[in-house]
This record gives C-alpha cells, sequence and structure tokens, in this order.
C-alpha cells in the first residue's frame, strides 16, 4: 500500500491554516466609497465593523484550534491514502472558512448566513473526527479522545447558533462563545486540553 510522507502533509496543512487565517481579517475592511471627515465619524465606522470583527475571532481561533488538534495528535510518520484523501477533503473545508466568515460578517442578522457558517464549521468538525479515527495511532487513542471532547463541544455550538437564528439571528453567533468550556470539559474528564 502506498503511503505519503507526513513531513510533505504536514506542510500542506500548516500553509493552508496560515493562509485561511490570514485570510480572514482581509475580510475586515472599511468602506472605501465613503468619506470620513473627523474622529467621531471613523469611530462610527469602527464600531460598525464589531459583527465582522467577532466573528473573525471565532472563525481565527477554531481554526487555531483545529489546527493544534491536527498537530497535536498525527503521530505517524506515514500517511494512507485513505487519511490523505480526507485530510485534503478537510483542508477543502478550511480553505472555505473565510469565505464563509466573510458571509456571516456581513450579514450575521441573516439565519442563512449563519447557516452557512455553522454547516462549513459542522463539516470542518467532522472531517477532524474522520481524520483523528484514521490516523491516530493506539498508544494516543486518550489524548484523541480529550480532542474529540472538544471537537464535540464546537459541533455542539454550531448548532446553538443555528438554534438561536430562530429566536433572536443578530446574537446567533454568540453560540459559540460555548467553546469556552471545552477546556474545562475536559479536564473534567480526564483528559489534557
Amino acid at each position: 500500500m502506498r503511503t505519503y510522507p507526513k513531513a510533505r502533509i504536514d506542510a500542506l496543512t500548516d500553509g493552508i491554516f496560515a493562509f485561511a487565517m490570514t485570510l480572514l481579517v482581509l475580510e475586515i475592511r472599511l468602506p472605501t466609497d465613503v468619506a470620513i471627515n473627523d474622529g467621531a465619524e471613523l469611530m462610527a465606522r469602527l464600531r460598525a465593523l464589531v459583527p465582522e470583527y467577532i466573528v473573525y475571532i471565532i472563525s481565527f481561533f477554531v481554526l487555531a484550534a483545529q489546527w493544534r488538534a491536527e498537530i497535536a495528535l498525527r503521530r505517524v510518520e506515514d500517511v494512507p491514502p485513505e487519511a490523505m484523501t480526507w485530510s485534503l477533503i478537510h483542508l477543502f473545508f478550511i480553505t472555505s472558512v473565510p469565505f464563509s466568515s466573510g458571509i456571516v460578517g456581513r450579514y450575521g442578522d441573516l439565519a442563512p448566513a449563519v447557516w452557512l457558517y455553522a454547516a462549513n464549521m459542522i463539516v470542518v468538525a467532522a472531517l477532524s473526527l474522520r481524520i483523528r479515527a484514521i490516523e491516530v495511532v493506539p498508544e494516543h487513542r486518550s489524548q484523541a479522545k480529550s480532542h474529540n471532547i472538544g471537537t464535540a463541544v464546537f459541533i455542539a455550538s454550531a448548532l446553538l447558533s443555528v438554534a438561536l437564528t430562530f429566536i433572536e439571528p443578530r446574537h446567533a453567533m454568540y453560540g459559540y462563545f460555548l467553546n469556552f468550556l471545552a477546556g474545562p470539559l475536559t479536564r473534567w474528564r480526564g483528559g489534557e486540553t
């Protein structure tokens, strides 16, 4: 069976995560067609960017957590073809995060924008679970389970954000702050963060 060198997959993964995380901030910008004449106007325009910046913060730390889980658990030197295929699909959806972040940053008060973002996040998380199931060597299974708790909390936060769109779409993205419970839950269950 043909395998792929771990170092090459890690290099591609690092590059895609770095690029996607950088693209996130490029979605936040002041309109260039509006003149800003004084400090008060500038402050008003900057305040208007707060929803986009909150989405940037959420997305940046989501990607950081995904990247951290990837590097923490991949212990094999040669990656089997099945894991390579799932990794590439996972990376495809990672590259979609700046797009879904941009949409929800601009239209976060509309339920379909939140649904698009949540779908992207849930697919990223599910693929992460799949890769972990294939790649993690037996001696790291308990560490993988602790990362799975964090992933489950993340999926729950995405589903919570979708549920909140039926109550108050403007505040649906705050559901992702549920992820602050991932660390304590992992420690409580006996894993590491």
